[in-house]
């Protein structure tokens, strides 16, 4: 049996990896349905500190699994209701609450270009290459996944991803924000380590706060006299304590996550 979404750890860092190399890691039904069960039991787990998402065989995702189409996303109710499979994957990446990273080598398209951008950090390799091109399908991207991607990169790239369908360059993807840095393909993988090792050295509750404030802010309702305490309320933390105890006394701090 193909295990679609394979998992592993590296001490407090757990690794996501999308599993169909034949497929280019085109993302089917029981590939959304097992990274939304990976996802949900990681972001339960407090020995993980940071989470990293790849691909396997040369390629983090090229999107969708067409072939499927036919069959689940015949009617308007049938692709509503396969929606919302892939709405549960990615706002469960999106919202967990230990950071996470895409590691992104060869094909990042379409869904796979989705799941990439609810990642905290996206770096890739310098053969990464990134496009929407659902036009050439002759279908439309649904509001809430719509609204996700033009939060990170804009109206207007957004536009040109969605009219033009083009497959563009690690560059052109560094130039519009869509990721954080580009790695040399041969070191993709120490880079991406090397990133996670300097989130795991942090306090989880400062990266659980971050990753809440930062969302928040995008709201444009005013922040509320609770959420403004909150947001002081760090300083009554085991980590917050620690972490000037660990100053003091010049050494690395043990950090707990309370």
């Amino acid at each position: 049996m193909t295990i679609f979404v394979e998992s592993r750890r590296d001490g407090a860092v757990a690794i996501l990896r999308l599993n169909r190399p034949d497929k280019m890691n085109a993302l089917n039904l029981a590939m959304w349905q097992a990274l939304a069960e990976a996802l949900a039991a990681i972001a339960a787990d407090d020995s993980v500190r940071c989470v990293v998402l790849e691909g396997s065989g040369g390629n983090f995702a090229a999107g969708a699994d067409l072939a499927e189409f036919a069959a689940m996303r015949a009617t308007p109710a049938a692709a509503e209701a396969y929606g919302a499979r892939m709405l549960q994957a990615l706002w469960a990446l999106r919202d967990l609450p230990q950071p996470t990273i895409a590691a992104i080598a060869g094909n990042c398209l379409g869904a796979g270009l989705e799941l990439a951008a609810m990642c905290d950090l996206r770096i890739a390799a310098s053969d990464a290459r990134f496009g929407v091109p659902i036009q050439r399908v002759g279908i439309a991207m649904p509001y809430p996944e719509l609204a996700a991607l033009t939060q990170l990169l804009g109206p207007a790239t957004m536009l040109e991803l969605l009219l033009e369908g083009r497959i563009n360059d690690a560059a052109w993807a560094r130039e519009r924000g869509l990721i954080t840095r580009i790695a040399p393909l041969d070191t993709l993988a120490a880079d991406v380590a090397d990133s996670a090792a300097r989130i795991v050295a942090g306090s989880p509750s400062s990266h659980r706060h971050h990753k809440k404030f930062i969302r928040r802010s995008l709201d444009p309702r005013p922040v509320s006299p609770a959420e403004l305490a909150e947001s002081y309320a760090a300083v009554d933390s085991d980590d917050y304590r620690e972490g000037i105890a660990a100053f003091l006394a010049k050494r690395k701090p043990a950090f707990t996550g309370r």
